[in-house]
C-alpha cells in the first residue's frame, strides 16, 4: 500500500487511518520516501507508526520501478540492465544450439520488453547508452555475430 502526502500533518492524519488498516490485516512494514524536488526539506519531522519512528529511504521499489528521492531513473535502469543481462545469459545456454530465427524470436520475446521504462523521464545519457549497447552485445553473442558487427542493423 502507498500513502501519499503532500504535508507532514497530512502525513500523520492518513497513517492514523492505515494504522487501524495495519493491525487489521497484519501489515508492519512500513518506510517512508520524502520526494526532494529542487531545494526539499533539509530536515523532515519524525513521523510515528505504533508509537515508533517510521524509517526514512532514499529509494524503494514498487511494482517492480526503483523510485528515488531525487526522482532519478539511473538506479531503474540499472536493475532493468542487470535483469537483461541475466534473460540473455539463459537464452544463450539454454537456447545456444537453436536456429537463429528461433533465437530472434526468443530475443523478442524476453529481452525486448523492459518493464517500467515509460516512467523513465530524468536520467543521465551514460546511463541509457549503457542499456542500448549491453541490448545489442547480448543481441550479438545470442546470434554468434562477431563483436565488430552492428547489432543496430540487424535488430
Amino acid at each position: 500500500m502507498v500513502v501519499l502526502s503532500l504535508s507532514i500533518k497530512g502525513l500523520r492524519k492518513l497513517l492514523s487511518v492505515y494504522e487501524h488498516y495495519a493491525n487489521v490485516y497484519g501489515l508492519n512494514k512500513t518506510e517512508m520516501l520524502v520526494f526532494r524536488a529542487g531545494k526539499g526539506p533539509e530536515m523532515v519531522p519524525e513521523v510515528l507508526l505504533y508509537g515508533s519512528a517510521v524509517r526514512v529511504v532514499t529509494e524503494f521499489k514498487y511494482l517492480g520501478h526503483v523510485l528515488t528521492e531525487h526522482l532519478k531513473d539511473d538506479y531503474d535502469i540499472e536493475r532493468e540492465r542487470r535483469a537483461l543481462l541475466i534473460r540473455c545469459n539463459m537464452l544463450a545456454r539454454r537456447f545456444g544450439k537453436c536456429s537463429n530465427p528461433v533465437k530472434i524470436v526468443l530475443f523478442n520475446a524476453y529481452c525486448q520488453c523492459f518493464h517500467t521504462c515509460q516512467l523513465w523521464t530524468k536520467f543521465l545519457k551514460k546511463s541509457y547508452t549503457t542499456m542500448r549497447v549491453q541490448h545489442n552485445d547480448a543481441f550479438r553473442i545470442l546470434v554468434g555475430f562477431p563483436r565488430y558487427c552492428s547489432a543496430s542493423g540487424v535488430c
